[in-house]
């Protein structure tokens, strides 16, 4: 459930061959099922126990939820690696099922529209570990230099079910969740939220509590355990607020990370004036070292890479997962279909980025950082659509139906917003990436975090039009709807070039053309050639050299038929 106000990884990313999202039987998302359609969750309450040494969990999960179409039942989903021991709706003690990766909880009555249910599960088990975090979901028993626990959990393709009761779909949010993770004396269980504080459980255990005061997706939802320390600093926002930011470090690397904050807060800082103010201010921003690699957990950042600079000079991995905060949580995807809202816009962010720190040292590092993206095309594979028009879970955006990885989410998502970027021009793309953000300017007020809401690709091209004042649709089917590149085909014409856009098949809906512009270099003069109605005629002096998009900033296939 969403307040009434209510939208991994960048240049050095190569996802191995056997890192597939879902390939292990469990997968988040799809059409959703008519019975947990009946429900909208409000609230969860998770206190779960971790066990480093026996490598299991018990837990205790409530929730309450409005029901929105009739029901007498609520279903939940649980990893089959895990069991649920015993149910109540309310006081009364209720049967359940457990079965196919779903607990049918019975209500003992048919519950009408706007009535509030609440039940509570005890389960536990030996959680699904993950063969190769983050894309392979579960938890990381890893230990550090000295031999100490060092527990994460990940869960983006498979969902959060993956270790605790949830309905396991994008388009439900709880408006808040309390987070109470017990665990041996000696180490600390950092979350998502505000902390809110500790306390003995007995027996050699502390239960270390958090709460998450703003709508938080569920495979967002994570922690982490070992024996950290904390670096922290104060962000002082453009927007007039000041915000504690935490680094939960292992001992061993605190050093890297008192490095490393500094440049962290400066992220927030571009981001912040990219797109608006950071959303869950309230909840503060914390990064968490991990023994995986990343993930955008909601106010708690997986943080598990070198600590180090990339050669565009920014710590790519950090920003990547930070710029998840506008672009996976402040804004989601209500299904899968548009996880390139997610991945595409993150790995442009970097792009942009990576211009603002080669721009403060004098240089341009945008289309040198838009080439590495692309890694000479192999990463952009035109196999299937960027956003199909149908519901679609995790595994089938994340992979590829012939097996591999779909990085097209990532990379030719981030190139078709530089395509609207180099169509537009900078003002109205700028304007509709903060308007994207922060629908109504009113909103970046707001710390509870009700600017949090669901998009689609669709609400996407909506605001880019009214931004730009134009029709998008060519732009947004060519690229979104279906895998192929448009073509450009450039043929002689009388003293010059003719140079036209051929969509894939030959026609867009309406007959529209694509009217991207295309910079052209003749004679060692480099211009800038718009289309209208899709094609131009470029004159050309005998003997002048001619390069059609000298600087490699079209995504398409180039058919150049000169002599």
């Amino acid at each position: 459930m969403r307040c009434a106000l209510l939208l991994l990884l960048g240049v050095a990313f190569a996802a191995p061959a056997a890192a597939q999202f879902g390939r292990d039987g469990n997968t988040s998302g799809g059409p959703l099922d008519p019975a947990q359609a009946a429900y909208d969750v409000s609230f969860y309450d998770l206190h779960v126990r971790i066990d480093p040494n026996a490598r299991t969990l018990a837990g205790t999960l409530d929730v309450r939820a409005r029901v929105v179409h009739p029901t007498d039942v609520l279903v939940l989903d649980l990893d089959s690696a895990l069991t649920a021991r015993a149910v109540t709706v309310g006081e009364e003690t209720a049967p359940f099922a457990q079965a196919g990766g779903h607990v049918h909880i019975v209500l003992g009555r048919t519950y009408q529209p706007g009535e509030d249910v609440t039940a509570s599960v005890l389960y536990g088990g030996t959680p699904r570990e993950a063969a190769n975090p983050p894309w392979s979901g579960g938890f990381t028993w890893a230990q550090t230099a000295d031999g100490r626990p060092w527990i994460a959990a990940s869960n983006q393709g498979e969902g959060a079910d993956l270790w605790w009761p949830s309905k396991d779909h994008p388009s439900d949010e709880p408006d808040s969740m309390r987070i109470a993770l017990t665990v041996p004396s000696g180490l600390m269980a950092i979350a998502n939220g505000r902390s809110r504080g500790h306390h003995d459980a007995g027996g050699g255990w502390v239960t270390h509590e958090w709460f998450v005061s703003t709508p938080i997706n569920n495979y967002g939802v994570s922690f982490g355990i070992g024996p950290y320390e904390v670096v922290e600093r104060a962000y002082r926002s453009p927007f007039g607020y000041t915000m504690p930011v935490q680094f939960w470090v292992l001992p061993e690397r605190r050093v890297d990370a008192e490095r490393m904050l500094p440049e962290f807060l400066d992220h927030i800082r571009f981001l912040e004036e990219t797109y608006g103010p950071y959303g869950f201010r309230d909840d503060g921003y914390k990064v968490l070292h991990t023994p995986y690699l990343g993930m955008e957990h909601q106010s708690l950042i997986a943080y598990g890479s070198t600590f180090s600079q990339t050669e565009f000079g920014f710590d790519w991995l950090h920003f990547h997962e930070l710029a998840h905060e506008w672009f996976a949580n402040l804004l989601t995807a209500s299904d899968w279909r548009d996880f390139w809202v997610h991945e595409g816009f993150a790995s442009f962010s970097e792009a942009l980025y990576a211009e603002d720190v080669a721009r403060r040292q004098g240089g341009d590092g945008y289309a040198a950082y838009l080439a590495n993206l692309m890694a000479h095309k192999p990463r952009i594979v035109n196999a299937i659509p960027v956003a199909p028009l149908a519901s679609r879970t995790t595994d089938e955006m994340y992979n590829l139906p012939t097996g591999g990885f779909n990085g097209d989410i990532y990379f030719k998502g981030a190139w078709f917003l530089h395509t609207l970027r180099w169509t537009l021009g900078d003002e109205a793309f700028f304007e509709a990436l903060g308007r994207l953000a922060y629908e109504d300017p009113r909103q970046q007020a707001l710390q509870e975090g009700c600017a949090c809401r669901f998009v689609s690709t669709v609400d996407v091209q909506r605001t880019f039009e009214a931004a730009a004042g134009r029709d998008l649709g060519p732009l947004f089917e060519v690229y979104l709807r279906q895998p192929a590149l448009p073509r450009l085909l450039v043929e002689p014409a009388g003293g010059g070039v003719r140079m036209r856009w051929v969509a894939p098949g030959g026609v867009l809906s309406g007959g529209a053309a694509l009217e991207i512009p295309v910079e052209v270099e003749v004679g060692g003069r480099v211009q800038r050639v718009e289309m209208p109605d899709g094609e131009a005629v470029v004159p050309r002096p005998r003997g002048a050299s001619l390069r059609i998009d000298p600087r490699g900033l079209l995504l398409a296939d180039l058919d150049v038929a000169l002599d």
